[in-house]
């Protein structure tokens, strides 16, 4: 686990979407916008345990 810092009115706006959306937590508010607005591969949200970070994954990362 490790914290990062928003302002308040992306707070704000995390509270909604997490109501909205039924997520118990920013994380997941956070995980389903990058997974519905990204082209992040899915190991790179830990779905399949033992998976790291493929060279060609961090790459993909760049690329948007």
């Amino acid at each position: 686990m490790t914290t990062i810092q928003v302002s308040v009115s992306t707070k704000q706006v995390l509270e909604v979407l997490k109501r909205n959306e039924g997520k118990e937590s920013y994380d997941d508010v956070i995980q389903h916008l990058l997974k519905t607005h990204t082209k992040v591969a899915e190991s790179m949200f830990g779905a399949i345990k033992g998976l790291s970070w493929k060279k060609e994954d961090r790459s993909k990362l760049h690329e948007l």
